[in-house]
């Protein structure tokens, strides 16, 4: 048993040493270098912006999404809202604003309610016909992924121009913020993406590897017009999927961090577990694209982030079953001998648990505090305690990946692959 519980303890310290490690390196480098703002105003910008919004039942959201959408200062956009055939009021409030830079596309059952993916390539398919109708440059059209909560900066789209100012930019993805923060299950997915989710973002631009996924997928049409009439596939990690479609066609994918869009963060650990869940079997699906990253002409470099990532709900699987039987092992243990002889009042013991403090408690306080440091001047910051709460709670937080990764193998083991959409909270109750 004492044998066991050394295996498991050391296998686990080596995980553990290893998560420090990339932390560490990606936390220490420096913000990607982008193209100096001198030469983008040198270069034409003029590029069309066409916002796509996915709804399913969004009424709660709608109206002010597309008019965040249609205040930011760019003249050349358009909202087109993708209805999936709702039964509540998403059609006719968006209609009710009688804008005419905001169009309804609506799909009926049965060809409707199929999957996001779907709704974008039939909404893609319009929009190519009337492309080439009215003779546009396919280059200059970046079509612009919005969900039904989604709010953007006002710089959103200079950023965007910077980005895809650069002809060989095919995709960007945006920097993600989560409205209801003041919330301690909000603030935690705020700390995630905002902060670890972006520092990996950075790193990936070094490897020419940024991935597509979130609030705010922007793609050149020209780009979607090399992969087909379905350019976005079945898969659940659709927009993964996507942006991976686009590098191994030869563009470059870029990431959006001094812009941000907003949305709101699950307040429900049960709807927050089936939504980890759904990315962790997508991501099982995007297996399947191995061979095609294999052969084809990316780096090395940006090859190993993609294997990395497509192996991460094997690692995580891994992990979690090792930190279960690491629990089941040190319970039995502690079981059979006397509390007061496990834990003496040595040098040697105190050591010891200080370490496993130290073990459970410092990634999640460090990617807090750089959470601290980079939000703090931003209004409506979270405060310094605050990110000190949630770098106690991060542990307990990471816990709840354990059952999302059982759920998506169980499910793609048996080949189920229909999802409940996930709910929206009414914009009153977001800021209450």
């Amino acid at each position: 048993m004492t044998g066991l519980i050394h295996l498991f303890t050391i296998i686990s310290v080596v995980l553990v040493c290893i998560y420090f490690g990339y932390t560490t390196f990606i936390l220490l480098l420096p913000p990607f270098k982008k193209q100096d703002d001198a030469e983008i105003i040198k270069t034409d910008t003029d590029f069309y912006y066409l916002f796509l919004v996915p709804c399913l039942n969004e009424e709660k959201v709608i109206t002010k999404t597309v008019q965040s959408i249609l205040d930011l200062p760019h003249k050349h956009k358009m909202v087109i809202v993708v209805d999936d055939d709702s039964d509540d009021e998403t059609v006719a409030r968006v209609r009710a604003m009688r804008l005419h830079n905001a169009k309804v596309i609506e799909r009926k059952l049965p060809n409707a309610q199929l999957g996001k993916g779907e709704s974008l390539n039939y909404s893609f398919q319009k929009i190519k016909r009337a492309v080439t109708k009215l003779g546009a440059d396919p280059s200059k059209i970046i079509l612009t992924v919005i969900d039904g909560d989604g709010r953007p900066s006002q710089n959103l789209l200079l950023e965007a121009d910077k980005m895809f100012a650069d002809p060989a930019v095919g995709a960007a993805q945006t920097r993600i913020r989560i409205t209801n923060r003041h919330k301690l299950m909000p603030m935690m997915q705020d700390i995630e993406f905002f902060s670890t989710v972006s520092s990996i973002q950075n790193s990936r631009e070094y490897t020419d590897s940024v991935g597509l996924g979130g609030n705010g997928q922007f793609t050149r049409l020209s780009a979607l017009y090399e992969l087909g009439e379905t350019p976005w596939s079945k898969c659940l990690l659709e927009d993964f999927d996507l942006g991976l479609s686009i590098l191994l066609k030869g563009w470059k994918n870029k990431y959006i961090s001094e812009a941000v869009v907003y949305q709101q963060g699950l307040t429900s650990i049960k709807r927050f577990i089936k939504q980890r869940a759904r990315w962790v079997q997508g991501n099982i699906q995007s297996m399947s694209r191995l061979k095609e990253i294999n052969h084809s002409k990316l780096s090395n470099i940006s090859k190993m982030d993609l294997y990395y990532f497509l192996a991460q709900p094997w690692i995580n699987l891994l992990g979690s079953l090792i930190m279960v039987f690491s629990w089941i092992f040190m319970a039995l243990f502690f079981h059979q001998i006397h509390i007061s002889s496990a834990i003496s009042n040595t040098w040697e013991n105190w050591s010891a648990i200080a370490f496993l403090l130290l073990l459970i408690f410092s990634p999640g306080l460090t990617w807090c505090m750089y959470h601290y440091s980079v939000s703090k001047n931003d209004i409506d910051s979270t405060s310094f305690w605050r990110c000190i709460v949630a770098g106690l709670v991060m542990p307990l937080y990471n816990l709840l990946t354990i059952p999302s990764i059982w759920i998506a193998f169980w499910r793609q083991l048996f080949k189920k692959e229909g999802w409940t959409k996930t709910e929206r909270l009414d914009d009153d109750m977001v800021q209450q």
